[in-house]
């Protein structure tokens, strides 16, 4: 643990350790975790008290100008061979990292760098609604950039789109009738799919906060196309089925989504990865976290394939781990 001035915090976009607020009594006050934005606002508001941070840095630089590296390698690629050679490469890199301890800020750091495109005042406008859907955002828009590249969908500007479009998934939320009851009811649909409406019922939610939760796929969608975020503008379409349920159960449509493309799947099953409580079971044993990664979700949603792959993929790094240990 290590004492950090605040005009240091300034220099970060995304804190990469735990900050907290040190008393004179010796008392410590949680502020942020590692993936968490460090906006202006934050940094003026608790400069004026010329206080002094804890901060615990989990990232590691090395692994970030690593990752970096490759992802700047992949861009310049033009042949299908040399593309599927530097994929197999990132994903080896993945996995001799992530199956020891290092933490997954990292990787999802130097995501941030290469591929967001995402105005920064939208980021606050999200952070600022709830720093855990912004955090869920941050780690899940990481996740589709490792789930599409072992998945074959390894051309850069493409991982630059499964990266904004996942990140953008819950921009829909940011409304002035996004409240308690709006994202326990998210959380719900997380855990039990199909029952987030329900939830706020027995809750007497009012109209608009139903409206919100119902709406903000389409709201999200609209947002992305109308920024002109992708290069590819049809994989926005995904945003819309992010809810709906191959039992019709979903939304904002509620029909039955019997058919889900590889790349709706990729976007769909970073999302379902992340969940939105306190406890990031994934950031520092990430490999097994998606190799056992089971969620209900998922039996409403053929995605099945994109998993089988990743893990078929982290396997086949393991197997040659074996072989050069032997």
């Amino acid at each position: 643990m290590i004492k950090l001035p605040i005009k240091d915090l300034a220099k970060r976009k995304i804190a990469d350790g735990h900050i907290y607020l040190s008393t004179k009594e010796g008392r410590r006050f949680y502020l942020l975790k590692p993936g968490m934005l460090l906006d202006e606002e934050f940094i003026k508001k608790h400069a004026q008290l010329n206080t002094v941070f804890d901060f615990e840095q989990v990232s590691q630089p090395e692994v970030i100008e690593n990752f970096l590296k490759l992802f700047t390698e992949l861009r310049y690629l033009q042949f299908e061979r040399d593309l599927k050679a530097q994929s197999l490469k990132l994903v080896g890199e993945f996995y001799q990292t992530f199956s020891s301890e290092a933490h997954f800020l990292s990787f999802a750091q130097a995501c941030f760098e290469a591929f967001n495109l995402i105005p920064a005042e939208t980021l606050k406008k999200l952070h600022a609604q709830d720093t855990q859907l912004f955090r869920k955002s941050f780690y899940s828009a990481a996740f589709s950039v490792i789930l599409a590249v072992s998945n074959d969908f390894y051309h850069f500007t493409m991982l630059r789109d499964f990266y904004n479009i996942s990140f953008s998934l819950d921009l829909g939320l940011c409304s002035t009738n996004y409240s308690y009851y709006v994202a326990q009811a998210c959380n719900q649909e997380n855990k039990i799919p199909g029952t987030g409406l329900e939830w706020l019922e027995g809750e007497k939610a009012s109209a608009l906060e139903k409206e919100v939760f119902l709406g903000h796929p389409r709201k999200s969608y609209d947002f992305i196309k109308n920024s002109k975020l992708l290069a590819f503008p049809e994989l926005a379409e995904a945003v819309l089925y992010q809810h709906e349920l191959s039992n019709g159960k979903g939304f904002p449509k509620g029909i039955p989504r019997n058919y889900v493309s590889g790349w709706e799947a990729v976007i769909i099953l970073a999302d379902s990865l992340v969940e939105i409580t306190d406890s990031f079971t994934f950031e520092t044993r990430v490999v097994e976290h998606l190799m056992n990664f089971q969620n209900s979700k998922l039996k409403e949603l053929p995605v099945n394939k994109v998993h089988f792959k990743l893990k078929e993929t982290l396997k086949y790094f393991e197997k040659m781990k074996e072989t050069r240990i032997g």
